[in-house]
């Protein structure tokens, strides 16, 4: 959509506010059940143009972060939140005391979510003085240079960490030897920032009432404390199927593992595949689950960013709009990544797209659950990829395998990392950091790969321990939750679809936990864990007992 005309729907939404405060002040935590969904519905359709534009700007400048339009509607946009949060200051501390007899069955999580983030909220002499004092704006800013003067070569460390998913041993070992030596630059200055950042935000949530510094997130996320706890014990409990896979690595690639070696790919496989294989693979998977209409639509037009190019940044990104408009931004070469990446970017475009029909305060789901639906289509579309590519079906099931072990067990370590930073008594030094970060990376890896001495300060280039802590969960419980999905539908394909459908299609209608017990995946019970980490140390297994070709 172009962004003039976001920006003339936008303007709707100021103009509006102060009518709507008029009307609604006051009467709203005792309103019966149809003024209640009256007003709520009332909300969601003033806000829908701001919502809009805010993830329209910021996915044009996930794409290019010198998007000039995109930081003038974001900038837009942010000034329009300013007039909102002054004219509605009322509306969610009203709506968190509505009686819950009057919540709109359409509305009711929203409400829910918005009870428990206002729990989180001091009071509002507190919030202005902490506006006021809060050191974390000016920190981050700080940390965003510090990691931007990262470079390795001369260009960016991004351009050169690819090269340790490439297949020279030599070229691997010399870019990580680059990157240690990168690293060492300014490491007591970033060290020095991420620990002042913790201690604010672990000051921040205590002023706002949490029990730790994670509080705010499992609130976020809908997931209680029991049961993430019960995740991280299950996936602790079973980083022997890490250890048996890179064991196992070893063997292909033929010399001991180093940190330089953990992506290596295995032999057997030669070229590249095709942006239209990779389409191919992706309608495949869609198809099994019903959805190869949608995936067709999603795959033609300009839904789909693909491929790289100057300015555009790396990695992938999918921008879903309250509308049900949705972008996917890629950069696409030819790999076996690229093509599952495809399939996971899909998944959370469908699930946005289908999402929307719910409306706009419930079209964005908590984190957790949209990476289940995401590493679900992508872990089915590995397997539709290994049907198809029968001389490199060993390697491109390792692939596969190791991106779930790292969405499993390297995440958990990283969240263990970030834990220990904001639980300290005071912020701790480099030194103390890296000596935490080789002792979870040892836990992680046991004695399967050998960590160079260089690796030690690897924690220190990490943007989300800076800029975006305490998501890190979101990907274990994404994907152990996606192998038990895996399961279940191998048990019973014809049906599965259907319900996979009504999943994407609720959005956010209610908890995580909910809509995943419709497949009997319940994150409060232990055994949903351990079923499917058991999927995963099957997989492990397997490939054990088979040999690479090529």
């Amino acid at each position: 959509m172009d962004a003039q005309v976001l920006v003339a729907e936008l303007d709707s939404v100021p103009s509006a506010l102060a009518p709507f405060r008029a009307a609604h002040r006051g009467a709203l935590a005792d309103a019966d059940g149809p003024r209640l969904a009256a007003a709520v519905a009332e909300a969601e359709r003033i806000l829908a143009p701001l919502l809009e534009a805010t993830a329209y700007a910021e996915g044009r400048l996930a794409a290019d972060a010198d998007d000039e339009a995109g930081a003038r509607v974001l900038a837009r946009c942010e000034r329009v939140w300013a007039e909102v949060a002054a004219q509605w200051d009322f509306l969610e501390p009203e709506l968190a005391r509505a009686r819950e007899s009057a919540e709109p069955d359409r509305h009711r999580n929203y409400l829910a979510r918005i009870r428990d983030s206002v729990a989180l909220q001091p009071p509002d002499t507190v919030a202005a003085a902490l506006a006021r004092l809060d050191p974390v704006p000016a920190l981050e800013s700080l940390a965003r240079q510090l990691l931007a003067r990262i470079t390795v070569g001369g260009g960016p460390l991004g351009a050169a960490l690819p090269a340790l998913y490439g297949p020279d041993r030599a070229h691997r070992r010399e870019r990580a030897d680059a990157v240690d030596s990168a690293l060492l630059a300014e490491v007591d200055v970033r060290a020095s920032v991420l620990g002042a950042l913790a201690e604010a935000r672990v000051a921040r949530a205590e002023v706002s009432g949490a029990r730790d510094w994670l509080h705010a997130d499992r609130v976020t996320n809908q997931i209680a404390d029991r049961d993430l706890d019960a995740l991280l014990t299950a996936v602790h409990d079973h980083r022997d199927i890490v250890h048996r896979y890179y064991r196992w690595k070893e063997t292909q690639l033929g010399h001991p593992l180093t940190d330089s070696d953990r992506y290596a790919p295995l032999p057997g496989l030669t070229g590249e595949f095709s942006w239209e294989f990779a389409c191919a693979v992706a309608t495949e998977t869609f198809a099994r689950l019903g959805l190869d209409e949608l995936a067709a639509e999603l795959l033609s037009g300009d839904t789909v960013d693909a491929f790289p190019r100057a300015g555009k940044q790396r990695g992938a990104v999918t921008v879903g709009l309250p509308s049900g408009r949705v972008a996917v931004l890629l950069n696409f070469t030819g790999t076996p990544r690229d093509v599952l990446t495809l399939a996971h970017e899909l998944g959370h475009a469908a699930h946005a797209r289908l999402a929307a029909g719910r409306g706009a305060f419930n079209a964005t789901c908590p984190a957790v659950l949209g990476e289940t639906v995401a590493l679900f289509t992508e872990s089915l579309a590995a397997t539709v990829l290994a049907e198809h590519v029968d001389d490199a079906r060993t390697a491109v099931t390792a692939r596969a395998v190791e991106d779930r072990l790292v969405a499993v067990f390297r995440q958990v370590a990283l969240h263990d990392f970030e834990t220990w930073l904001h639980t300290q008594q005071e912020p701790a030094g480099a030194e103390a950091l890296a000596a935490e970060w080789m002792r979870g990376q040892r836990d992680l890896y046991g004695d399967a790969v050998r960590l160079t001495e260089g690796y030690r300060h690897w924690w220190s280039y990490l943007d989300e321990f800076f800029l975006r802590p305490g998501g890190r969960f979101a990907y274990p419980y994404g994907q152990v939750a996606a192998m038990a999905l895996l399961a279940r539908f191998a048990d019973a394909p014809e049906s599965f679809g259907p319900r996979f459908y009504a999943l994407l299609s609720a959005g956010a209608c209610a908890p995580p936990a909910e809509l995943l017990g419709a497949f009997g995946v319940r994150p409060d019970d232990p055994r949903s864990w351990q079923a499917g980490l058991d999927v995963l140390s099957g997989q492990v297994d397997a490939l054990c007992g088979t040999e690479t070709t090529g």
